[in-house]
């Protein structure tokens, strides 16, 4: 029962402070690197040419999921236990719909999708909340 409770009121601080968590300036601008900072239809062309081209957004997105992975609080692993190739499904048609967004702003929606389903906790460790369900 508290647990539960608990679990609620985490999830409604979530959501009602997600947008005020993430970093940017007084003016709501941020510095961007790599193909970050192209907008979605770049990756939308880039992952119908193959090869290099779509490598870069990968490398680009495993750097940005491990900045997550580091400065997201009870985050081991954003991705749960999805892999990078995973996301590729869901940027596809998300970049699809919104071909001039960003393509960090996208893959920002994308973490504010995949938060729920997190790791937060390494898989060779026990403990975390069912650590306090013997109190």
């Amino acid at each position: 029962m508290i647990e539960n409770i608990v679990k609620r009121l985490c999830i409604y601080f979530l959501i009602v402070t997600s947008h005020s968590l993430q970093a940017k300036d007084i003016d709501e601008q941020f510095a961007v690197y790599g193909v970050g900072a192209e907008n979605c239809a770049a990756f939308l062309v880039a992952k119908d040419a193959g090869g290099q081209a779509i490598r870069w957004y990968f490398d680009w997105l495993a750097g940005y999921f491990s900045a997550v992975n580091t400065a997201a609080s009870n985050t081991y692993n954003i991705l749960g236990e999805k892999t990078i190739a995973d996301t590729s499904g869901w940027l596809e048609g998300y970049c699809a719909v919104n071909p001039n967004m960003n393509f960090t702003n996208a893959v920002a929606d994308l973490i504010t999708v995949m938060y729920e389903e997190r790791a937060n906790i390494s898989p060779n460790k026990t403990g975390g909340w069912n650590k306090f369900s013997d109190q």
